[in-house]
């Protein structure tokens, strides 16, 4: 009895001395199995700060009722009230948890991605079958040959998009793109073919430079339709907009043109 009484006397002086002035906390760091090295320690009050030593041991300065967090790569953070009695003890064992990481399931797919944004957009895998087949559907008409196209019959909704033929008379002008035909010029003349393709790559770019997003999201087209809406635009001048890097205007002439476009 007179033990626990001289034990309560020394503990109750101590107790408000230590909550009116910071001591030294001395503690040592461990998990299960041994001592823990390069915890990183804390004082959320104070935010003085130590780690602990290759035997886990460390000090630092608080008072009963500060915060310790203690912190480690692969541990959990822990937190700890300080109390009076912790600073009777020569070395306070403060156990931390080794952290545990649960991973997502990950499924590898090769691809032959080269590291080049333009080439890889056109080898990233379909979402599924359906646009796969249009993609290959829009490709089949691409390649086919001018003079295929220009036999194949054209429905009464179509026939805005017919091209007029150009008559060719001598000694007269011939029309943006072309030569002028007085005289014997030796300038080499552009035929209609040539223009042709050079109109079907410039169709191609402006495709390319908006993106398939702008014309499904932003223009709500069909994807089938997508070649189809921008040939439908040559008439309002988008190659020599195009040409002239001018995309904002691009822009605005397809989105004006898209209403006329659904329409029909």
């Amino acid at each position: 009895m007179p033990k626990k009484l001289l034990y309560v006397f020394i503990l109750i002086p101590l107790s408000i001395y230590s909550q009116k002035q910071a001591s030294i906390f001395k503690g040592k760091t461990i998990d299960s199995t041994a001592a823990v090295k390069d915890v990183h320690i804390i004082n959320l009050n104070t935010k003085a700060g130590t780690f602990s030593l290759e035997n886990g041991k460390f000090q630092i300065k608080a008072k009963v009722n500060d915060t310790l967090q203690l912190s480690s790569i692969g541990y959990q953070t822990k937190k700890m009230i300080v109390k009076a009695y912790h600073f009777i003890e020569k070395e306070n064992l403060i156990e931390v948890k080794e952290a545990i990481y649960n991973l997502d399931e990950i499924v590898y797919k090769r691809t032959n991605l080269t590291g080049f944004l333009t080439a890889d957009i056109k080898q990233t895998p379909k979402k599924n079958y359906k646009e796969k087949a249009v993609d290959d559907l829009l490709i089949g008409i691409r390649n086919l040959d001018l003079k295929e196209i220009a036999n194949m019959k054209v429905g009464l909704g179509e026939a805005h998009l017919i091209k007029p033929t150009k008559v060719r008379l001598p000694n007269t002008f011939e029309g943006v793109g072309f030569s002028f035909g007085v005289g014997n010029s030796n300038k080499k003349k552009k035929n209609f073919s040539d223009v042709l393709d050079e109109e079907d790559k410039i169709v191609k770019k402006i495709y390319n430079l908006l993106g398939e997003d702008f014309f499904n999201n932003d223009l709500n087209i069909k994807k089938e339709q997508h070649i189809l809406f921008i040939n439908y635009c040559l008439n309002k001048n988008i190659i020599t907009v195009y040409k002239n890097n001018n995309v904002l205007k691009l822009i605005e002439i397809l989105k004006k043109e898209r209403v006329n476009f659904t329409k029909q």
